[in-house]
């Protein structure tokens, strides 16, 4: 198999608002827009890169999958 593109790059975090300056400012990223998932418990901020895209995930709920992951595993990808 030979992987052609990447669609998107999810990324863990505990607020969008309070990493979303390095994506934006550091990096030079467009905040396209987020949007809330009620059924997977989360927001979602997306930062288009040329075909592909990194998508933040902030858990809306102590319960849910991101935050699971981020009091597993830290932050990150």
């Amino acid at each position: 198999m030979k992987i052609l593109k990447i669609d998107h790059l999810g990324i863990a975090v505990s607020s969008i608002d309070e990493k979303k300056n390095f994506w934006t400012d550091a990096l030079g990223l467009n905040l396209e827009g987020s949007e809330t998932v009620e059924a997977q418990k989360v927001t979602t901020a997306f930062l288009p890169v040329g075909e592909s895209e990194i998508e933040l995930l902030e858990s809306t709920s102590i319960d849910g999958p991101v935050a699971k992951y981020i009091e597993k595993k830290g932050e990150g990808i």
